[in-house]
């Protein structure tokens, strides 16, 4: 049996990469952040820019850790650790349904918000976040993120759900 090309897997991979690289250096270079301060913080010209006013803003927040700031400076494990998935992840792409289309979606959309949130690591020191959704009806603030972490979380509910819907089938 011929081995499926890996062409569709790296273009998805190169676009989320390049995709969540642009946005987090648009981000940089048009909404201030206050060195030493890598918090949510606030004040000086570094104020959230309102896309939907009370839900959705734009923000330049820094985050030397994994999600909700977990494990905050821990840079070399954090890094290591995405490393480590990313090899996982190749060494059983067949086992992980590689050979379809939509498992080298899933998986490519996964490894470029990785490698995004990784690269920031080792160039910055710590992850660029922008997204900032608020729930006003609730009053909570979801901690911000970046477009690699919707790779990441996008990629990892599809294959999960194509994994469900396929168990369903047989």
């Amino acid at each position: 049996m011929r081995k499926p090309s890996s062409i569709f897997f790296f273009v998805v991979l190169v676009l989320t990469f390049v995709f969540d690289q642009a946005t987090k250096y648009a981000v940089v270079l048009n909404i201030p952040w206050e060195q030493g301060n890598p918090t949510y913080h606030f004040g000086g010209e570094n104020q959230p820019i309102p896309i939907i006013e009370k839900f959705l803003y734009l923000v330049h927040i820094t985050n030397e850790g994994a999600a909700w700031g977990m494990l905050a400076g821990k840079t070399y494990l954090l890094s290591s650790i995405a490393i480590l998935a990313l090899a996982a992840m190749w060494l059983f792409r067949n086992q992980l349904g590689f050979s379809s289309r939509l498992g080298q979606f899933t998986m490519g959309i996964f490894a470029g918000g990785v490698l995004g949130n990784l690269f920031d690591r080792t160039y910055y020191g710590h992850v660029i976040d922008f997204i900032d959704v608020h729930l006003p009806i609730i009053n909570y603030r979801w901690p911000a993120f970046n477009v690699a972490d919707c790779g990441i979380c996008i990629g990892v509910v599809i294959y999960i759900l194509s994994v469900l819907f396929e168990k369903e089938k047989n």
